[in-house]
């Protein structure tokens, strides 16, 4: 974003999914619950899509194959877990 919303606030509300219009397709967040860099209720305020928790899941583990948070982002993704 080159710099903290404070330094560059109008890059980050163009950026912010809440302010646009609700897409036109389902739309699954996946989000774990120790996310310390984007806080949970951001996510559970977006109501333009169905949320799923990760317990004990950060905000890299989302994304890190060697997570123990991996299999279940697996699981959402693949449909198996709602």
């Amino acid at each position: 974003m080159g710099g903290g919303p404070d330094d560059v606030p109008e890059r980050y509300a163009v950026a912010d999914p809440a302010a646009l219009p609700a897409p036109p397709v389902p739309i699954t967040l996946v989000h774990g619950i120790d996310d310390d860099t984007v806080p949970l209720r951001m996510s559970q305020a977006f109501t333009a899509g169905h949320l799923v928790e990760i317990p004990g899941a950060g905000h890299f583990d989302l994304i890190d194959p060697q997570s123990r948070a991996w299999p279940e982002v697996l699981s959402v993704l693949g449909g198996t877990r709602t």
